[in-house]
């Protein structure tokens, strides 16, 4: 079951990665990030120059907390719908093929590696920001 979710696209029948759902969710995590960078700029200009106790008060309160974690959290989401996208168009046996017989027999296998790896590599970084920003 999980091997079936990493496997190709629509195959499996996964609403998540309907076409429009893929394009609603890349939309507002970039609106989402856009809108988190404002934030931030936003007190960097307003507090020129900026002091080590002023960039403290502001790192340690909750907002930016709770912002950077969604924030975090909607560039892995974007990140992982454009790598996602990536493997299931370019390492499908039809695409291989072309560059190698030998290769297009393994192109399941390798696409399933690959959203492993990004999967596992982007939890990590996540579990890895949640300690940095919350302990």
């Amino acid at each position: 079951m999980l091997l079936d979710y990493f496997s190709n696209s629509n195959d499996n029948g996964d609403p998540l990665m309907k076409g429009s759902t893929i394009w609603y969710l890349q939309r507002g995590s970039s609106i989402f990030i856009f809108i988190y960078i404002i934030y931030v700029a936003a007190f960097i200009i307003s507090s020129l120059p900026i002091a080590f106790n002023e960039w403290l008060l502001f790192t340690n309160s909750f907002l930016f907390k709770l912002s950077t974690t969604l924030a975090f959290l909607s560039i892995l989401i974007h990140a992982y719908l454009g790598l996602w996208t990536i493997g299931t168009d370019y390492l499908t046996p039809r695409t291989l093929g072309f560059l190698n017989f030998t290769l297009s027999k393994i192109a399941d296998t390798s696409r399933l590696l690959y959203n492993i790896f990004f999967t596992a590599l982007g939890l990590l970084l996540y579990f890895y920001l949640l300690f940095l920003i919350w302990i």
